[in-house]
């Protein structure tokens, strides 16, 4: 693997090469991932919001009106806007996407891999992500501390977002899937648990027309196996995304068919988000209250990894 320094759309990046894939990386603006790009392919998997301009944030921003621009940010310690559940932080306000995605990451290079850490802002927490590439294959490494004398409850959700078109297929391993939440003629409704992928008469694991005008927010809690696939019939690639079940037991999925844009004034557009996942819910107090939460233990830490593999 080589490392270098590099500027991608205005910003300071690092750049990670093999012969297979080429990684960008803005440890400026969160750690984001900006860029995986498979070079045999010659194909971009993650999509560029071409309505968002590359600046960095400030902390509390707006994520979704003002920096959802594409590629994968990390969520912690939360997702939607609330209050931390637990104390002595009852009364802390989290904002929209959790702290680490508007926060400046400390980046250490070496031969074989980039240290990207950070310290929470309202919370007193330590977070820690190493990132690797293998021939066709990312990794990331994450270590989470707590340094205080109280468990601290937490959601983490990788947030990659995926260049998609019709017609590519998810490949998730189970047999029911929870909708959390839907817009237009999805065919079942928030709050539902259904069959996957066949939901009524439609097979939801193959992306609708472009007309579709539908998006849903599903959690997979029910995984057989540790990994999600997006595949593309057109050109057989595929990027799968491989975790541990026992650290990462949860799978989010946003599919946008031409329902949302979020931003004011933009028609809506046409992304998937496949996000493993801490915590089978946007809000932290929700998924403690369920018990889905994952928990950093009084002065202890937790670990687990995440890999992309473009094939």
């Amino acid at each position: 693997m080589n490392i270098s320094t590099t500027i991608h759309q205005g910003l300071d990046a690092l750049a990670l090469e093999t012969d297979a894939l080429r990684v960008v990386v803005i440890p400026g603006w969160g750690g984001k991932i900006a860029s995986l790009y498979d070079r045999r392919r010659q194909r971009e998997w993650l999509h560029v919001n071409p309505h968002l301009p590359y600046r960095l944030p400030t902390y509390g921003a707006d994520y979704v009106r003002d920096f959802d621009a594409g590629g994968f940010d990390e969520c912690f310690p939360n997702i939607g806007v609330g209050d931390f559940p637990t104390p002595p932080w009852q009364r802390v306000r989290l904002p929209d996407h959790g702290e680490v995605w508007s926060l400046p990451w400390d980046a250490r290079c070496s031969e074989a891999q980039v240290t990207l850490s950070v310290h929470g802002v309202q919370l007193p927490y330590h977070l820690q992500k190493t990132i690797s590439l293998r021939g066709n294959c990312l990794r990331c490494d994450y270590l989470l501390t707590n340094p205080t004398p109280f468990a601290m409850p937490f959601i983490w959700s990788s947030h990659p977002t995926f260049a998609v078109h019709p017609g590519m297929r998810l490949e998730a391993p189970a047999t029911t899937v929870v909708v959390a939440g839907s817009l237009g003629a999805f065919p079942a409704s928030a709050g539902a648990t259904v069959p996957w992928p066949q939901i009524g008469a439609e097979d939801c694991s193959v992306l609708p027309p472009y007309p579709a005008a539908r998006a849903a927010k599903l959690f997979f809690t029910e995984l057989h196996a540790g990994y999600a696939a997006l595949i593309d019939p057109a050109d057989g690639g595929r990027c799968t995304l491989r975790f541990d079940l026992a650290q990462t037991p949860h799978l989010g999925v946003w599919m946008n068919s031409g329902a949302w844009s979020g931003i004011p004034g933009v028609e809506p557009y046409y992304n998937l988000a496949v996000e493993p996942c801490i915590g089978a819910d946007d809000l932290l107090a929700a998924a403690h209250a369920s018990g889905s939460a994952g928990v950093a233990p009084a002065f202890g830490e937790r670990r687990w990894w995440l890999e992309l593999i473009c094939d």
